[in-house]
């Protein structure tokens, strides 16, 4: 028996990227993500090759170039924490001397560039341009190999603060952590030595002691033996803003549950079985391994209904066993989603109400399906079913375009 080439539809979305000057982006990351998603979906049926890319979307958030040049003020909420270092400089090297004034901390006056300079050529800057950028950051780790350097800047709402630059050098002698913050009247930007991290982010904690904090998403925690078990879970993945919900907005600040297009059944499923049979399997057991496969289960056949509320459009369950289960059991959920969504996509007006229904909708005040009242912008609608035509309750329009059929 022959069989035509049969087109299938992929839809593949990749895991965002944390692009930033110091960070960028990775082209072989995103290559691997769509290939392995490829592969996962090649499980659903078999032999199946990548034919075209019908379409390509790339979504970027605005960039904002950051580098440190002369010197600037501290915030005043920064400063008036005195967690930071400060050097008032007169070039455009103010991130060498952030880094200068954590190695070779001044006792007197540690904010006076003279405390500094004679160790100036104890660093490795060749090749790399001043005012320093955070993408040159990896550049002078490669070049200064006893020193990792962390950056974060203030966050725009000056509440909190983002990671633009975390090392992946975890285990060097020195370890510096900057903070870079900008001002947007002068179009620049500063690099200042912070003293005491747990000082500067002591805002986030209620105990007056000193914290530990992590350098990846900046959560502080009171004892250093619980940032331990924390850092190696979190250096899994990439460096990440906390944000907390604001104090004086008590709406933020309560968790509650807001999809309610989601609380109504659904019009169509499918409920499928498979049968099995136990086979002993074709290779031979490992006698040094711990453990050793007994049998196999083999798929020998399965079992699929429809379930609908509309009489007109149930069917008996389909019922298939042989050769090529899977195949098989494939096609017909394919071909059951291409029926539902032709069904699904009948626009049947709504049917004369009843005067019950009619005294129901008028009296409404607020929406039934999520209970807020109905306004001049967000107007009371009627919601009915599309495939029956049948009205069901009085909606709020944002509620009646979520509630709308969507296909499979």
């Amino acid at each position: 028996m022959s069989y035509g080439v049969r087109h299938v539809p992929g839809h593949f979305i990749t895991e965002p990227q944390l692009v930033s000057s110091g960070h960028p982006f990775d082209c072989e990351l995103l290559l691997k993500d769509i290939e392995a998603q490829i592969i996962e979906f090649n499980k659903r049926g078999s032999n199946f090759e990548l034919d075209n890319v019908i379409d390509f979307m790339l979504i970027i958030t605005q960039y904002r170039p950051l580098s440190g040049s002369t010197f600037m003020p501290t915030p005043p909420f920064i400063a008036k924490k005195k967690a930071v270092t400060n050097v008032v400089n007169k070039d455009n090297k103010c991130f060498m001397w952030a880094i200068l004034s954590c190695l070779y901390p001044a006792q007197d006056h540690p904010y006076r560039v003279s405390n500094y300079t004679k160790y100036e050529h104890t660093l490795n800057f060749d090749g790399i341009d001043f005012p320093m950028q955070t993408k040159q950051i990896p550049k002078f780790e490669k070049q200064n190999p006893t020193i990792s350097v962390n950056v974060i800047s203030p966050a725009d709402n000056a509440k909190g603060f983002c990671v633009e630059y975390l090392s992946p050098e975890l285990h060097r002698q020195h370890h510096v952590n900057l903070l870079l913050f900008s001002d947007p009247d002068r179009d620049t930007s500063y690099y200042v030595h912070i003293r005491h991290f747990s000082r500067l982010l002591g805002g986030r904690s209620k105990d007056g002691h000193e914290s530990s904090v992590c350098n990846s998403c900046l959560n502080v925690f009171s004892e250093k033996r619980v940032l331990d078990e924390h850092v190696t879970r979190c250096l899994m993945h990439h460096p990440q803003q906390v944000v907390y919900a604001d104090p004086s907005k008590r709406d933020e600040c309560k968790l509650s549950f807001k999809d309610h297009h989601k609380e109504h059944p659904q019009k169509f499923y499918l409920v499928c079985d498979f049968e099995c049979f136990l086979t002993p399997p074709e290779q031979d057991p490992d006698p040094g391994a711990k453990s050793h496969i007994v049998d196999e289960h083999m798929v020998s056949g399965f079992c699929c209904h429809r379930v609908t509320s509309f009489p007109q459009y149930q069917t008996p369950p389909t019922l298939y066993s042989g050769p090529n289960v899977m195949t098989n059991f494939y096609d017909h959920v394919m071909s059951e989603n291409k029926i539902i969504n032709e069904i699904m996509s009948e626009q049947v007006p709504l049917t004369p109400m009843s005067d019950t229904d009619r005294r129901r909708h008028r009296a409404a005040k607020t929406c039934q399906n999520c209970g807020c009242f109905f306004t001049h912008k967000n107007c009371k609608v009627y919601h009915h079913d599309h495939v029956t035509g049948e009205y069901l309750f009085p909606a709020c329009n944002n509620c009646n375009l979520q509630l709308k059929p969507k296909k499979c």
